[in-house]
Order: structure tokens, then C-alpha cells, then sequence
């Protein structure tokens, strides 16, 4: 079992990269259409997607194995049936992990393996009062380490469980809907940890 111990802002974590979207320099990828915004804005990273039961995210073009992402994220618009966070070992657009919560108090762990997404660990999305609700802000932890990934919000593990699929890649942030569209989620900024020195 994971403890807070692993959290990514004790100061002596080795830091991979780092980026609290004050320039324009990180490598993200960025896009805006009629339904969708991937991109800078507001001080943070903004990702919004106007069609139901849809996603999109936004990689910088890097390549880990083992990493603690961290970001703090909240809803500017739409519903709170939404879903946000962190991606981590992303091969491309059909296989990665996204460690994910909602603004009405659900959260997760989805692997997309040749673009069919599946939960893992449980049948259905898990429900916490941890997890900050509406407009407000949450602490987001994903752990990706060896076959282990857990989900940390605010501070306290939601769920930990283990999966061999994919090994490195990229990693990123996620924003999407369920049935009612509109989600718009503002990212204020992501650390990469090494946790491999620990």
C-alpha cells in the first residue's frame, strides 16, 4: 500500500519536468475548433470538448518509465459529470493509462488499449468525499511505477491496482465528458517525479 509519504512535493524528489504553463515553450500539444480548445489560456492549461462521451488531452512529447505526475485542476464550465487528470505511458492516441476524477466526486483509473477504454480494478467509477466537488480545485497524485498505478486526491490514495500493458511513454493531462457535453477544465500546472531514488 501506497502511503502520502510517496506525495511528489517533499522537496528532495528528483524532478523530470516541470511546467506551470507560464510560456509557451512546453511542447504541448495544442488544437481549437468549433468543439474543442486544447491549449493555453487563463494563467493554466485549458482543455474543453463540446460532444458527449468524448475526451481530449494533450501530450509534451516525452518519454518515462516510472513517474509521479502531479497537477492541481478545476472546472471552469459545463457539467459536473465530467472527467479530468493525468495521463501516463502514452504509445499514442488508442493505448495509455489516465488516472481521472470528476467535479461530482467520482474518480478512476481507465486503460485505452487499442481505443477500447476499460476501468481497472472496478466495474464502474468509484465515489469519494475526498474529492473536491463543482468549480473547486483538487490535488491531483497518478503513479505510474513498475505494474503499480494508484490515484492519490487531496492528499489521500482512492485506488491502487496493477496492470503490465504498457511500461513507458509519454505523459499528459485529459479532460472529457460522459453523457452531458461541455466539460472545460483549467490545469494549473504538472510536476514529473522520478520516484526511482526513493
Amino acid at each position: 500500500m501506497l502511503t502520502a509519504d510517496t506525495l511528489p512535493w517533499v522537496s528532495d524528489e528528483p524532478v523530470l519536468f516541470s511546467d506551470d504553463f507560464s510560456s509557451q515553450t512546453g511542447g504541448w500539444r495544442t488544437n481549437e475548433d468549433r468543439l474543442s480548445f486544447i491549449g493555453y489560456s487563463q494563467g493554466g492549461f485549458r482543455l474543453w470538448v463540446d460532444l458527449p462521451d468524448y475526451q481530449v488531452w494533450s501530450v509534451p512529447g516525452l518519454n518515462f518509465k516510472n513517474v509521479h505526475l502531479h497537477t492541481r485542476a478545476h472546472k471552469i464550465a459545463g457539467p459536473n459529470d465530467n472527467l479530468f487528470g493525468l495521463i501516463c505511458r502514452y504509445q499514442n492516441e488508442e493505448n495509455y493509462y489516465a488516472l481521472v476524477v470528476s467535479s461530482d466526486g467520482y474518480y478512476g483509473i481507465i486503460k485505452k488499449q487499442a481505443g477500447i477504454q476499460n476501468l481497472l480494478g472496478m466495474d464502474e467509477l468509484g465515489y469519494s468525499e475526498v474529492i473536491n466537488r463543482e468549480d473547486a480545485a483538487n490535488e491531483i497524485l497518478g503513479i505510474c511505477q513498475g505494474e503499480q498505478l494508484a490515484l492519490f486526491v487531496n492528499g489521500v490514495q482512492l485506488i491502487e491496482v496493477s496492470d503490465a500493458s504498457f511500461a513507458y511513454g509519454d505523459i499528459g493531462l485529459l479532460a472529457g465528458n460522459r453523457a452531458q457535453p461541455g466539460a472545460d477544465v483549467l490545469f494549473d500546472y504538472l510536476i514529473v517525479i522520478n520516484p526511482s531514488r526513493r
